[in-house]
């Protein structure tokens, strides 16, 4: 049986690679959501770590507890990876978690010399329960409710939709009261739209969902700057560098592209609204069965008929796939070429086998034996990295003019 577990961060600001986690929260349950087992955790802020004022006051821990506190950063992180490995295979969720939690948590693993990706390995997955909110209160406004900003779209904050839809006893910007308050939502989610949760968790896998959309149109929810529209798409191919899925927009004739050079083809694929949409599979987006466009009049301006022969030419026609992704194999995002700091650079280069074996046998030695193996780390990033430790924890261990 798979578990799932909700999680919440609370950390010194908003960056993923410079801040630091000084609170979690998570529950662990089976899959009906029964709750099997929680930790709640405040850890010690690092020396050299600066917190974001306004972080402070938006998650009301008070600063002498994150100075004074005896259970350092390794430990607080060391106890989560300690954790989710115990409570796994599971499925890993949070409220917006895909985009903030997941990365923090990524990076902070990746700084104190544990397995990254340990949320998407050894049958782990993840889902982000905004997205499926999002879903949810677009299709089934009755159902999952939201209160309506001045522009008229839907205020997705967890604190508002938890209020909207009755969830009330908890604290909010707290890691324990924003977890309570996603199981919670998930709970009402799972329980008036099963089929939506049901999809949601066992979609959540990168090969699922490439085998998906290789083989039928789909529907996609895109967000806005608040405003969600959904698209009705067919799969051309993966980006050549990104690895993206290059999506079609079935509203639009497909055929168009094949009388245009490639300069016209580009303007008229990212012209807005763009007709490729961008699908990062690695992130966990929700997939919808094109059917589901039914439910809602303004979609239906195209028939079934049409979006299936659109769909069918796309799948079939290879000259139409080349000319699409041939102006994708031009058009590379600018990439700076100045040297990043080791705190950035997770995604830039992997851990070589080698040392993800030192990273395992530097976690399992006392730190006189974390010291030597240190030394013995071919990455340079690892190596910093493990100074730093060794430092914040046993600093006699080190020559004093490399901290002096």
């Amino acid at each position: 049986m798979k578990k799932i577990i909700f999680y919440d961060l609370e950390t010194t600001g908003r960056s993923a690679y410079w801040d630091q986690i000084i609170q979690i929260a998570a529950i662990c349950t089976d899959e009906h959501l029964n709750v099997l087992d929680e930790m709640n955790l405040i850890g010690k802020l690092n020396s050299f770590s600066v917190p974001d004022p306004e972080a402070l006051l938006v998650n009301k821990i008070p600063i002498d507890s994150i100075v004074k506190s005896n259970f350092s950063n390794y430990s607080l992180i060391s106890e989560i990876s300690h954790k989710f490995s115990e409570w796994g295979p599971a499925t890993f969720i949070g409220y917006n978690s895909i985009k903030f939690d997941e990365e923090v948590i990524r990076n902070a693993f990746f700084k104190n010399l544990f397995d990254p990706y340990l949320t998407v390995k050894n049958d782990n997955t993840r889902v982000d329960l905004l997205d499926i909110t999002r879903i949810a209160n677009f299709f089934y406004p009755d159902k999952i409710k939201s209160l309506l900003n001045k522009k008229g779209s839907a205020i997705m904050k967890l604190e508002s939709i938890a209020h909207t839809n009755g969830i009330k006893n908890f604290t909010a910007h707290d890691a324990m009261g924003d977890t309570y308050a996603s199981l919670e939502l998930a709970k009402l989610i799972k329980n008036q739209i099963p089929e939506l949760w049901d999809k949601s968790i066992l979609q959540s896998n990168k090969i699922q969902l490439e085998e998906s959309i290789a083989s039928k149109p789909f529907c996609y929810l895109e967000s806005f700057f608040g405003k969600s529209k959904l698209f009705c798409l067919s799969f051309v191919g993966f980006h050549p560098k990104y690895k993206w899925a290059l999506c079609f927009d079935l509203f639009e004739d497909p055929k168009k592209v094949l009388d245009m050079n490639k300069s016209d083809i580009y303007a008229f694929l990212e012209s807005s609204p763009k007709k490729i949409r961008k699908i990062k599979l690695n992130k966990s987006p929700i997939l919808l069965d094109i059917e589901i466009k039914k439910t809602l009049d303004e979609y239906n301006v195209v028939s079934d008929d049409v979006l299936l022969e659109r769909h069918n030419f796309i799948s079939t026609n290879q000259e139409f796939k080349d000319k699409v992704l041939s102006c994708y194999n031009d058009i590379i995002l600018d990439e700076s070429q100045l040297d990043v700091y080791a705190e950035e650079s997770i995604y830039k280069k992997f851990v070589s086998n080698s040392d993800s074996f030192l990273m395992k046998e530097f976690q399992k030695a006392d730190w006189k034996n974390k010291f030597i193996i240190m030394e013995k780390f071919k990455d340079e990033r690892l190596k910093y990295f493990a100074e730093i430790l060794i430092y914040e924890e046993q600093p006699y261990l080190l020559e004093k003019k490399k901290f002096s």
